[in-house]
């Protein structure tokens, strides 16, 4: 409660001689008590000046609180007054400051009796006041402005559209004056109802004030004592009963603020103790410069939490305005780091939306890509079975030509009288046993020829070796090839596409055969087993010049080929069927002469 005269206190003086500075004394008289919250904001005022000033340590100050409020009777003035003099008559008071018009009197009347010719600084008071005293010599006016008809506009202007203005005021003397103040401010306003509300208890007011419509106005001034004769700090009071207002709720003290009030226009009671205390510290070093009268500046204060609970717009309020507890939401106070949020979502989301696209577009190249390859390796095919065809026609021609025979036999063998059917049943069987013969030649072409692929399936390897050599065996005889076959005793199960499987092994034959073109002698060995890790192995040798030296750095590079009339796609597409299978193929670096090429594939 005195924070100014805590700060203010005498410090214990440093010898300087007989040039040091007198300690000099204020004196202040308060109208109200101690508790008032306008005297404690007062205090803190003038405690925020004089604990800045550059020799503090010279003031000593006082604080008398008359507390006219509670005590407003003459005879408790007079006994004040006496009691300050008793009390003050031994010191040498320098300068006398007063708060509130009811100490103004009573500074008077001390200075006369213990401190003539001291200068007192008027304080909290109004321009009537400051009039009033004009005459009267060695006084400073500091004046407030409780300015009731700016507050009565700035709630005009947050609520436009408000058909009343309702003024609640107390039943003490001090509160009377207050309302006869009001009428005279507000006498010329037109466009609207105002209705002055007096003489009721505390409870009376809250009910009122409870079934306000909403878009009224309702001004607080002060409320002392109510018509129960209780006594209330008027800060207070306002509290209660803007606590149940249905109406937006103004005030004219800066103290009110943050007890309910939604604003009101007046000089901060802090603004008022720094001035008072800024002009005594004026006349303390040199009167003659001290101004006769300063004000305190005036301006509106709104809390932005009573504007939101009564939904009032805060842009509305007037330029240059004060918003106090203002909590700005989650946008307004983060905003620069939603905006960077949003813009790293925004980066990421099109990061993603365009990795999303690259991979679709990469699944469609890839199986664009696949398509091309099959149908390149079905091409490849086609081409590898129009070298072989005279072979083919060839290994069909010799079953046909067995049947043809066995078909003429039998039926001289029916023409017989009896006919050998016994011989005839034999016939049949070798009929049946060529046809089936035919019948596979023309199953593997047609598994060769057609697009696409049966899809993995188990499968034995050593018999895709078989059927896919008896579509060559005319092949090899007439090139003048010897095929060895060293398969496996064991069956060797893959899981594959037969189809595909033959078509590697078909150009890997093709092309150690053409590999063997120059050579006298022509030998191919075609082996099956498995290797160390379980794989299937199926490799294809010749004794032929092996890999030219362009080749051997990547002999399945597309297009790379040593034949005149080759594309260069064979070992390339093989390489790509035995990946698709998880295998592998690979030549085998260890062959005295010639080449030998390896194909693994996994167990299944």
């Amino acid at each position: 409660m005195h924070i100014f005269f805590a700060i203010l206190a005498p410090c214990p003086a440093i010898a300087q001689g007989d040039d040091a500075p007198s300690q000099l004394r204020i004196l202040a008289i308060y109208s109200g008590s101690s508790t008032l919250a306008a005297n404690v904001a007062i205090e803190a005022g003038i405690a925020s000046v004089f604990s800045g000033a550059e020799r503090y340590s010279r003031y000593e100050s006082y604080g008398e609180y008359r507390d006219a409020q509670r005590f407003p009777s003459d005879l408790d003035a007079e006994r004040f007054v006496d009691g300050l003099v008793t009390k003050y008559r031994d010191q040498t008071i320098d300068v006398i400051m007063t708060i509130g018009p009811e100490a103004v009197p009573l500074a008077v009347t001390v200075r006369e009796r213990i401190a003539p010719g001291a200068p007192v600084v008027l304080g909290g008071i109004v321009e009537g006041t400051r009039d009033e005293y004009a005459a009267t010599e060695g006084l400073y006016a500091v004046v407030s402005r409780f300015d009731l008809r700016g507050t009565y506009e700035l709630a005009r202007q947050l609520q436009p559209e408000a058909e009343r203005a309702v003024i609640f005021t107390g039943s003490a003397v001090f509160d009377e004056s207050w309302k006869s103040f009001a009428e005279d401010a507000l006498s010329d306003v037109t466009g609207i109802q105002i209705d002055y509300v007096s003489g009721l208890s505390l409870q009376a007011f809250r009910d009122r004030a409870a079934v306000l419509d909403p878009s009224d106005i309702l001004i607080i001034l002060t409320i002392f004592e109510d018509a129960d004769g209780r006594r209330f700090v008027p800060a207070d009071a306002l509290a209660s009963i803007a606590e149940v207002s249905a109406a937006p709720t103004y005030g004219v003290y800066s103290s009110n603020i943050g007890r309910g009030i939604a604003g009101g226009s007046f000089s901060t009671f802090e603004d008022t103790g720094a001035v008072i205390a800024e002009q005594a510290l004026k006349i303390l070093e040199d009167p003659s410069g001290a101004a006769q009268s300063v004000p305190v500046p005036v301006s509106a204060v709104l809390d932005w939490r009573q504007l939101r609970r009564y939904g009032l717009d805060p842009e509305r309020r007037p330029e240059g305005s004060e918003l106090l507890f203002y909590d700005p939401g989650v946008w307004e106070r983060y905003r620069l780091q939603i905006l960077a949020a949003l813009a790293i979502i925004l980066l990421q989301s099109s990061t993603i939306a365009a990795l999303i696209i690259i991979e679709r577009r990469r699944r469609w190249s890839a199986e664009e890509l696949s398509r091309r390859r099959m149908e390149m390796a079905r091409l490849s095919r086609i081409a590898q079975l129009g070298e072989l065809s005279g072979a083919i026609a060839h290994e069909l021609n010799q079953p046909l030509t067995s049947i043809l025979a066995n078909a003429e036999a039998g039926s001289a063998m029916l023409a017989q009288d009896p006919p050998d059917l016994a011989e005839v049943g034999e016939v049949l069987r070798d009929i049946a046993e060529d046809d089936r013969r035919a019948a596979d030649v023309i199953v593997n072409l047609r598994r060769l020829m057609v697009s696409g692929g049966a899809g993995f399936e188990d499968a034995e390897l050593n018999e895709v070796v078989r059927s896919t050599l008896r579509l060559v065996s005319n092949e090899m005889l007439a090139r003048g090839i010897t095929v060895q076959l060293q398969l496996s005793r064991d069956a060797l199960m893959v899981k594959g596409d037969v189809q595909q499987l033959q078509q590697v092994l078909l150009n890997l034959v093709i092309n150690a055969a053409d590999a063997m073109a120059d050579q006298d002698m022509r030998h191919m060995t075609i082996a099956t087993g498995l290797d160390a890790s379980g794989r299937r192995v199926l490799s294809v040798a010749d004794n032929g010049p092996g890999l030219p030296g362009k080749l051997r750095d990547n002999p399945f590079k597309p297009f790379a080929t040593s034949k005149s009339q080759g594309m260069g796609l064979g070992l390339s597409i093989s390489q790509t069927i035995a990946e698709a299978h998880g295998g592998t193929l690979r030549f085998l670096d260890s062959t005295r002469e010639g080449a030998c090429i390896e194909l693994a594939l996994p167990a299944p």
